[in-house]
């Protein structure tokens, strides 16, 4: 274990440390390795971070990879763990999402098998940001860091979510999968784009899988929706939880869903909920109203439905939305499995989600529904 005084440099996937004075005196001691990975954040942190100036987080690292020290006495077969404090200037809007957290997204890219899944802002971002691999003038972010680095990109999302505000038909999902891909390309010509033989082929079928549950959802939240445009009275508050949870079942909607999740927090915490401002709710919530609002919930089914089935990859949203990022971290996803009965995670939410005594309430809810 390493407690180094200086905040690490992330260089090409490479990370170095290097003293800023040592005590004694004698050469500063330095230390580079790669390959490593790094503890998730949690919700508190996100929290406080702010999306516009330089970023102060706790950084564990571990299992990293020695590529070249000056300390006497590292073996440079073994493997190096680091705890120290990250202290940037970079500003961290691309956040990244991944299993049991949340990272600056360029940190989440450097792990070993990492590869990043950007949102259609993500992909905008990207692409006003760099031209042919060269920076253009914008605010320092970690997302800088994906310049000239070998960073593996999955283009699915900016497909899928299309910009009909309704699921894409073939030929304007194959549209938009091109057009994501030559954004991608073009600004980042370092990064490999995931794009394989069968790409459409699987996107199409995708989008074909996911349409009934898709209409399900829209329909539960076009009931829900009026009932929490406006803040609940508190002798109502049961009766409007009941009435969520049999809407849910009503409309074949599983109560362990982000979805049902997220009524549920806009119910009881209608005022600083982050569930509250992905929903946007109002009297006249309409289809296209709720589609927007399960593209970004479906994105986070998608980033459980990755890590099930690939689990040995390190796989992160990219996302400038706080909002689905604090859902995300808030919700507790563990437990993310593939088995005969499909993929199955665990829910813990957050209380800034859920207040204790309504997660137990909800876990009860859950174990009778099983």
């Amino acid at each position: 274990m390493i407690d180094p005084i200086q905040t690490p440099v992330l260089g090409n996937g490479t990370f170095f440390y290097k003293e800023q004075e040592r005590p004694g005196g004698g050469p500063l001691r330095t230390i580079a390795f790669t390959q490593v990975d790094i503890r998730p954040r949690p919700y508190e942190e996100l929290e406080n971070a702010k999306a516009n100036v330089g970023i102060t987080i706790p950084l564990e690292m571990y299992n990293g990879r020695i590529v070249e020290t000056n300390i006497e006495g590292i073996d440079s077969s073994q493997f190096v763990n680091i705890r120290s404090t990250l202290v940037s200037p970079f500003a961290s809007k691309a956040i990244g999402l991944v299993r049991g957290g949340w990272l600056p997204s360029s940190l989440a890219a450097t792990q070993k098998g990492a590869v990043v899944l950007p949102d259609r802002n993500i992909v905008t971002e990207i692409a006003s940001r760099f031209d042919c691999d060269k920076k253009i003038e914008r605010a320092q972010d970690f997302l800088d860091l994906f310049q000239s680095a070998p960073v593996r990109i999955n283009p699915l999302l900016f497909a899928l979510e299309g910009n009909k505000r309704s699921l894409p038909t073939p030929d304007i999902a194959r549209a938009q999968l091109e057009e994501a891909v030559a954004k991608l390309r073009k600004a980042l010509p370092e990064a490999t784009v995931i794009l394989g033989p069968d790409s459409v082929t699987g996107l199409l079928r995708l989008i074909e899988d996911i349409r009934p549950a898709m209409a399900r959802k829209q329909a539960f939240l076009c009931r829900v929706g009026p009932t929490l445009a406006s803040p609940v009275a508190h002798r109502n508050m049961d009766k409007r939880w009941n009435d969520i949870l049999a809407t849910a079942k009503d409309c074949g909607v599983p109560l362990n869903s982000f979805v049902v999740l997220a009524a549920l927090s806009t119910l009881v915490n209608p005022g600083k909920s982050a569930a509250k401002s992905l929903l946007k709710f109002s009297q006249s919530y309409s289809n296209a109203d709720a589609y927007n609002a399960l593209s970004d919930l479906q994105s986070l089914d998608l980033l459980v439905y990755f890590l099930a089935l690939f689990p040995e990859i390190q796989t992160q949203l990219c996302t400038a939305d706080r909002n689905l990022a604090l859902f995300w971290v808030g919700s507790g996803v563990s437990d993310i499995v593939r088995d005969s009965g499909g993929i199955r995670f665990k829910l813990t939410p957050h209380h800034a989600l859920l207040p204790k005594h309504y997660a137990e309430r909800w876990v009860a809810e859950l174990s009778l529904d099983t």
